[in-house]
């Protein structure tokens, strides 16, 4: 079987999407995919993270122009989507032809590539949507100024048109997502060729870790928030949830780690948060980390925290289950599904719930086995299972293809 697969991210930039992309195609590889992946360049001359091998599928870079690191501009999104169009036409004739198309990442790939043409040539569409605009495109804090808020609001209403416009342009035989909740969102905009299927622990910083035998604290309770500094995320809540914690009488350090670069001046504030509820030593904001100590993070950590009002999975606090950590967080992506089988609590995103639910995990030592915790995980959530049931779709399109495309063709 040949996939052509399509990412509007990939390495060097960090991230759950780059993640899924990578771990989606090297778990396919395992299974006998041939596949070759387009992704924006130029290349980066040091595009992989360091330590890690040459990936299993081959890399096809398109040169779009895009910086090495920031966003890139409208117009250089749209010519690496121009570029992708024309490469997979141009597949359908020659000797690489593939028989199934993915778009792995890429809400504006899925708006430009012509899906009804690769699928007249006998070609399978997929695509795999993250989650449904508006949902994690906020640039302002929910407790930001007034007028900040309705501004916000209104870019939040265009940027939810476009998107769904983006979603309907084309119709894909397949549509794949991450969670239950980003089904019951799409559904409704693309009708109901929409199959869940979930993530697997992040491997090369799975291999890193040296989980403790229990997590169960001696001394300071240490706490964990990994992800990109983001509104939809919720770090700005933290500090508010580390002075309850505080007043509570709870000793713990929390260590806040992810890339701050995506809102201007948002990991910002929440550091002169800190600073004005006097927790600077209480809480600790980290950048991005190479992976070895990002590693380092979670084995010293003893309850991951996660915010976040807005996911499409959250492989952030996969990672964390799956190394026997307690995850507290609240309803968003697979978060209910990962907090259950971490032996968590599940709170609404604020600052009185949160710290509320630590206190009461710490007070009442609610620790259970941590090596059955991970073993219970990682048989549940893995790439190996996600991509046994991608192709499980695969083979069934083109099982059916033959009938299908006549139909389409009258």
């Amino acid at each position: 079987m040949k996939l052509l697969a399509v990412s509007e991210h990939y390495y060097p930039r960090v991230g759950g999407t780059v993640n899924y992309v990578h771990e989606t195609l090297c778990a396919l590889a395992k299974s006998g995919v041939e596949t070759e992946l387009l992704v924006p360049g130029p290349a980066d001359k040091h595009w992989l993270p360091e330590g890690m091998a040459e990936p299993p599928y081959a890399v096809h870079w398109l040169d779009a122009g895009y910086p090495a690191k920031g966003d890139p501009s409208r117009e250089q999104r749209y010519d690496f989507c121009r570029q992708v169009d024309a490469l997979a036409a141009e597949r359908l004739a020659g000797p690489n032809r593939p028989d199934i198309l993915h778009v792995l990442f890429g809400l504006f790939v899925m708006e430009v590539i012509d899906t009804k043409r690769l699928r007249l040539g006998g070609v399978a569409c997929l695509a795999t949507v993250h989650n449904v605009p508006p949902l994690e495109c906020r640039q302002v804090a929910p407790n930001a100024p007034l007028p900040a808020r309705i501004k916000e609001a209104l870019r939040l209403q265009v940027v939810t048109l476009k998107n769904r416009g983006r979603l309907k342009k084309h119709d894909y035989d397949l549509y794949i997502c991450p969670s239950q909740q980003v089904q019951e969102l799409l559904t409704p905009v693309v009708g109901d060729q929409v199959g869940v299927i979930g993530h697997g622990p992040t491997t090369d910083l799975q291999a890193l870790m040296v989980p403790p035998v229990t997590r169960r604290p001696v001394g300071p309770v240490r706490l964990l928030t990994v992800g990109g500094y983001a509104p939809h995320k919720c770090q700005h809540i933290i500090p508010n949830t580390a002075a309850r914690l505080r007043d509570m009488n709870i000793d713990f350090i929390w260590e806040v780690a992810g890339p701050s670069g995506r809102v201007k001046g948002y990991r910002d504030r929440i550091s002169r948060d800190l600073a004005d509820l006097g927790l600077e030593g209480r809480v600790i904001l980290h950048d991005a980390v190479p992976l070895a100590d990002l590693g380092e993070l979670y084995d010293r950590t003893h309850i991951y925290v996660q915010p976040s009002i807005e996911e499409g999975f959250c492989l952030t606090a996969l990672d964390a289950a799956a190394v026997g950590l307690p995850v507290i967080g609240c309803r968003a992506g697979a978060l209910p599904d990962i907090i259950k089988a971490s032996n968590g609590i599940q709170v609404k995103s604020g600052p009185r719930p949160l710290a509320e639910a630590i206190a009461y995990f710490v007070k009442e030592e609610c620790w259970q086995d941590a090596n059955v915790q991970a073993a219970y995980i990682k048989a549940h959530f893995s790439w190996t299972r996600a991509a046994k049931s991608l192709l499980e779709h695969y083979d069934r399109l083109l099982f059916q293809k033959p009938s299908f495309y006549v139909a389409e063709r009258i």
